[in-house]
Formats: structure tokens, C-alpha cells, sequence
């Protein structure tokens, strides 16, 4: 429901991320380092997306330049973490292919660790943005917004990978029909995520707060 009254502002943040997408995809047929180096770029219009998806959580005024706003609020850690997360899903991702390729039970051993790494890098990164571009957290910043994914990770690890689980598949999905992911995908996204995300991190710092442990110093 809420996607449907404030499409005519998230389908725009969307396209710009779809955009996005097409450039580094034709990076990657004319020179794929020029790709590698342009993808982390795609977190300026992922935290704008976000930024979106915490004003209509939060119930805020809402336009679709509070979104281009929040890049330039957010420049360096979203340019700090869009390098970190892809350059570990990177380093992952060659170490999971090298150690199936390798067969042996090393290789085997490391594969299952970058895969895990990878399954519980995606849980994390589905509740940093929210809490990176929550309008409710300004000032956290990358340090403690990535602090406060990661404890929010251990403290719901089931509820997350459901999450994780049906936001993979819905990703998933939406390549197949590509219109669907340059117009919606991650704005859906952002907003399933910022629903749950940002409600389980109010609930656990309220927690936290009463045994005097704070949630991200």
C-alpha cells in the first residue's frame, strides 16, 4: 500500500539505480575493471532509495529529492561502504568458485565459509541501509550503523534469513522481467526491509537500553 501512493517518488529513485545497472553493465562488456570500479557508485542511489523508504516508514513528509538530499548528507560513508561491500562480495565470491573448482576438502572448507559469508553478508546489508538512512538516525554514521546490523543480525538470525530468503527470491525474479527491476525492485525492497528493520532496532535498543548496554556507541 505504501508503495502505491508514493510510487510517483520511488519509481524515479528507482530508475536512476536501473540506470545504474545499465551503465555497469556495459562497462562489463567493454571493460569489466572500469564495471568493478563503477559498481560501488550504485550505493548513492541505494541510500537515496532508502532514505525514501525510512521517511514513509517514519511517516514524514516525503519527496523525491529528500532521496538526492541524502546523497550528499551520506557521500562518504556511501562511498566508503559501497567499495567495502562489493569488494567483499568480491573476495568472497572467488573464494567460493576457487575452493568448488579445487575439489579438495580445503578447498571445499573454504567454499563453505565464503558462502556462509556471503548468505550472512546479505542479512547485514539489508539492515545497514535502513539504519544508515534512517531520517530518525542521523549522525549514526557508518561505524555505528554497521555495528548496530551486525548485533541486529545475531539477536533475529531466523526472522532475517525469512527476510533475506524472500527478498533474494523477489530480486531473483525481477531479472527475469528487467522492467521490473529498473522500475520497482528495490524500492519494494527498501520498503519491506525499513518495515521490519527499523522496528526490531528501536525494540532492541529500547532492550539494550534498560541493561544500560548501548546499541552503537
Amino acid at each position: 500500500m505504501d508503495f502505491y501512493f508514493h510510487s510517483w517518488r520511488l519509481v524515479p529513485a528507482n530508475l536512476l539505480w536501473g540506470i545504474g545497472l545499465g551503465i555497469t553493465y556495459v562497462l562489463a562488456l567493454v571493460y569489466w575493471p572500469a564495471a568493478v570500479l563503477f559498481t560501488p557508485l550504485l550505493a548513492f542511489p541505494v541510500v537515496g532509495v532508502f532514505r525514501l523508504a525510512g521517511l514513509i516508514h517514519r511517516g514524514a513528509s516525503v519527496s523525491f529529492w529528500d532521496g538526492i538530499h541524502a546523497w550528499r548528507e551520506l557521500f562518504v560513508p556511501t562511498l566508503v561502504a559501497g567499495y567495502l561491500i562489493v569488494l567483499g562480495a568480491i573476495v568472497l565470491s572467488i573464494n567460493l568458485l576457487g575452493g568448488l573448482q579445487n575439489g579438495d576438502l580445503l578447498g571445499w572448507a573454504f567454499a563453505t565459509l565464503s558462502a556462509w559469508g556471503l548468505v550472512i553478508g546479505w542479512l547485514w546489508v539489508l539492515c545497514f541501509w535502513p539504519l544508515l538512512a534512517d531520517p530518525a538516525r542521523r549522525g549514526w554514521g557508518l561505524r555505528r550503523s554497521a555495528r548496530a546490523a551486525g548485533l541486529l543480525v545475531v539477536a533475529h538470525p531466523a526472522r532475517l534469513a525469512g527476510l533475506g530468503v524472500l527478498l533474494a527470491v523477489f530480486f531473483v525474479l525481477s531479472t527475469v522481467a528487467f522492467a521490473a527491476l529498473v522500475a520497482i525492485s528495490l524500492a519494494f525492497a527498501a520498503l519491506v526491509a525499513c518495515h521490519y528493520v527499523l522496528p526490531a532496532t528501536d525494540r532492541l535498543e529500547a532492550r539494550l537500553a534498560t541493561t544500560r548496554i548501548p546499541l552503537a556507541p
